[in-house]
C-alpha cells in the first residue's frame, strides 16, 4: 500500500526487495496501525516523504539474508524495530540514538511494512519466543514507546500517584507498566469503550476526562495535592491535553509528553509551570525497549492480544485507517494481515 500524498493510498505491485549487507527480508505476517499512520495518511507527519509504503509496527519471518547477516536464519520468527540512526552524530555518540540528528524511520522516510515483504537492518531484528504470536509481536513497538516513556522518562516510584491521559494503546501500555512498578495509576479518556477496556485490563482507576473539572477531580483523587506525575499519551491535532496535564499535576511534580503532535500548536502554561517548579519533559520512540517488552509479553505480564480489536487484510488498509479515525466503533488496536490466511 503506497501513499502518494495526503489521502492518496494505493494498492500497487512493486518489485520484491533485495537485502543489502547486514539486512534481512521479512515476510510480514502482521502490521499494526498506529495513530501516527493516520497523521501520515493525511500528509501531516513531519518526516514523511512521498511516495511511501507506510507501516512501522510489524512482525514476520525471515525469508532472505544479505551478506553479514549470518546470525539470523531463514524461517526465523521476528519482530522489528524501525529507527535508523546514523551512529555518528552527537546524540548517537552520547548513547541517545532515538534523537539522532539524521534519524530515519521505516514507514515515514523509508519504506515500511504495509506490504508483503520489508527490508530490515539486522540490528533492528529481534527473534520471537515461540509463545509470542505475530499479532502480539506487532504490538511490541508501540509497547516499547510506553516502556521508554515510563521507565526512562517518567521514572515513577512505588506508591506515587500517576495519571495517564489517553487510553489508546500507548496510554494503556504506560498505565500497565507504571502499575507494574508499584505506582497508583489513574487513566483518563473521553471514550467510554476505552475506559471500559482499561478497567478490564486491571488498571486501578479509570475515568472519563470530560466529566467535570479535571483539577478538582485530580485534587479529590490525591488528597488535595495533585498527581505526582502526569503522562500525556494523546497528542493529535488538538491543544487541550498539555494544559490538562498542568492542571492535574502537583507542585514540584512532573509532566511527560509522549503523544505525537504533528503541528506546533500545543499551548504550555509557562507561568503556571514555572511558579510551581513543575518538570516538563518529553519522550520519543521506543529507545532500548524491544528486548524488555518482548519479555513482558512472553511472560504474560502484558498481553497485547487483549486490546487487538480488528484484524483486516492489507488491501483494506485505507478502510482500517478510517475506522481507527472515526471512533464510531470500538477500535482499539487494528492489525493488517498482508497474506491470505496469515497466522496471528
Amino acid at each position: 500500500m503506497v501513499l502518494h500524498g495526503g489521502g492518496d493510498l494505493r494498492s500497487e505491485t512493486v518489485s520484491d526487495p533485495a537485502p543489502g549487507p547486514g539486512e534481512v527480508i521479512v515476510k510480514v505476517h502482521a502490521c499494526s496501525i498506529c495513530g501516527s499512520d493516520l497523521h501520515a495518511f493525511h500528509g501531516k507527519h513531519p518526516r514523511l516523504t512521498f511516495p511511501r509504503i507506510l507501516g512501522h509496527e510489524f512482525s514476520g519471518e525471515i525469508v532472505a539474508l544479505g551478506k553479514r547477516a549470518g546470525r539470523f536464519s531463514v524461517g526465523q520468527r521476528v519482530c522489528c524495530d524501525i529507527d535508523l540512526p546514523c551512529g555518528k552524530c552527537g546524540p548517537c555518540r552520547e548513547g541517545r540514538s532515538n534523537i539522532c540528528d539524521e534519524l530515519r524511520t521505516m514507514g515515514f522516510d523509508r519504506d515500511g511494512a504495509y506490504a508483503e515483504y520489508a527490508v530490515v537492518p539486522g540490528f533492528n531484528v529481534y527473534p520471537l519466543p515461540e509463545n509470542v504470536s505475530f499479532d502480539q509481536a506487532s504490538a511490541v513497538q508501540v509497547l516499547g514507546i510506553s516502556y521508554h516513556a515510563v521507565v526512562h522518562r517518567v521514572q515513577p516510584r512505588a506508591g506515587e500517584k500517576i495519571a495517564v491521559i489517553g487510553a489508546g494503546p500507548i496510554g494503556l501500555g504506560a498505565a500497565l507498566i507504571a502499575q507494574s512498578m508499584g505506582a497508583d495509576v489513574t487513566i483518563l479518556d473521553l471514550l467510554e469503550y476505552r475506559i471500559a477496556l482499561a478497567k478490564k485490563l486491571g488498571i486501578s482507576q479509570a475515568m472519563n476526562a470530560g466529566a467535570g473539572d479535571l483539577r478538582e477531580r485530580a485534587l479529590a483523587a490525591t488528597g488535595g495535592r495533585g498527581f505526582d506525575r502526569v503522562v500525556e499519551c494523546v497528542g493529535g491535532f488538538q491543544e487541550r491535553t498539555v494544559a490538562d496535564a498542568a492542571a492535574m499535576v502537583k507542585r514540584g511534580g512532573r509532566i511527560t509528553v509522549v503523544g505525537t503532535f504533528p503541528e506546533n500548536k500545543a499551548t504550555i502554561p509557562i507561568a503556571y509551570l514555572k511558579d510551581r517548579e513543575i518538570d516538563l519533559n518529553f519522550s520519543r520512540g521506543n529507545f532500548q525497549a524491544f528486548a524488555p517488552c518482548i519479555e513482558l509479553v512472553a511472560t504474560g505480564k502484558i498481553d497485547p492480544q487483549r486490546y487487538i480489536s480488528h484484524r483486516i487484510p492489507l488491501e483494506r488498509a485505507e478502510e482500517a485507517l478510517r475506522l481507527l479515525e472515526a471512533r464510531s466503533v470500538e477500535a482499539h488496536k487494528i492489525v493488517l494481515h498482508p497474506w491470505a490466511g496469515a497466522r496471528g
